[in-house]
């Protein structure tokens, strides 16, 4: 049986994933909450502010900073080893485009998650990203930066 997904979120996809164990590798813009806790018209509100910031954002590149273990924090919560990112100017100007979704209680610290701890075979040093994601629990879109 296939896991219940009701996260809602804005993430941007990296251009390889060789260095990734999970399923959809991305790093998140912002985390828009649940699902059940959202307008019916969020979904379409959602798609509009990323089609907006891949009309005008092009591909661009970030250095990985370091290797860090995210998670544990609450009870049940699997610990993730993940990329820690450098902002540039193009990331923070295209967070606070969608800033007002956030629904995180965590400050946006840009990462990108491996795999579980212990999954990370090598370490990029940098990630090139070229599109923009909405995930609405299992549901996806997508939309490309320009110049890709």
């Amino acid at each position: 049986m296939e896991e219940v997904n009701d996260s809602v979120f804005i993430g941007l996809l990296p251009i390889t994933s060789e260095w990734c164990q999970i399923e959809l590798p991305h790093m998140t813009l912002v985390y828009a909450g649940e699902k059940k806790d959202l307008k019916s018209t969020a979904f379409n509100e959602l798609a509009k502010d990323a089609a907006s910031i891949a009309m005008l954002a092009n591909s661009f590149t970030l250095k990985v900073l370091s290797t860090e273990i995210f998670g544990g924090w609450k009870e049940n919560q699997d610990k993730v080893d993940v990329l820690r990112l450098q902002p540039s100017p193009e990331l923070l100007a295209m967070r606070r485009a969608v800033e007002h979704w956030n629904k995180s209680e965590y400050p946006f610290n840009p990462h990108t998650t491996v795999g579980p701890v212990g999954s990370i075979v090598e370490t990029p040093s940098y990630l090139t990203f070229n599109r923009i994601i909405i995930g609405w629990g299992n549901e996806y879109i997508t939309f490309w930066l320009k110049n890709t």
